[in-house]
């Protein structure tokens, strides 16, 4: 484990609990597609300038 993996994933846990919160409980990380959590992943990365 190095520092980029560890920032890579906080970043997804970021962008995991993000779609947590749109809906109650787990249905909407049940309906996710991959193209959804790496777009979002590309907005976190955008705004906080993860290299």
């Amino acid at each position: 484990l190095n520092r980029e993996v560890l920032k890579r994933a906080l970043f997804y846990g970021g962008v995991m609990g993000s779609f947590a919160v749109e809906r109650f409980g787990t249905e909407r990380l049940q309906s996710l597609t991959r193209a959804e959590i790496d777009g979002r992943f590309q907005v976190f990365r955008e705004l906080t300038h993860l290299e």
